[in-house]
């Protein structure tokens, strides 16, 4: 949904100026809506990865056979609490590198917003 809030924030002027100037839609999208809609991208991207591990832990808590989840289970059942938040750090730091490498995969794939700032 975000790319796609991207894609309509482009500025109507700026197609419109594309348009006059003989540009196909494909060049359109690849010199202006894109590049407008690569910054929601990659923030509904650093949502998602966070997201992505939770859901995999939770998935396994609830029925899966091997994984994270499944070993905070049975720490807890044993009253291993030390072990269960040692997983609980393990699952942030595993967030944090994803999000870490969102960051690092925008800074590669939008030059132009670094030198902005």
């Amino acid at each position: 949904m975000g790319l796609l809030d991207g894609f309509r924030s482009v500025d109507p002027d700026v197609i419109d100026l594309m348009r006059s100037m003989g540009a196909s839609r494909a060049q359109i999208m690849r010199h202006a809506k894109l590049p407008a809609s690569l910054g929601h991208l990659f923030s509904g991207l650093k949502i998602s990865a966070t997201y992505a591990i939770v859901g995999a832990v939770i998935a396994e808590w609830l029925g899966g056979f091997s994984g994270l989840g499944v070993y905070m289970t049975r720490v807890r059942s044993a009253y291993a609490f030390d072990k269960m938040f040692a997983v609980i750090v393990l699952i942030s730091a595993l967030s944090l590198v994803l999000m870490w490498a969102v960051g690092v995969l925008r800074r590669r794939l939008m030059p132009w917003e670094r030198t902005e700032k």
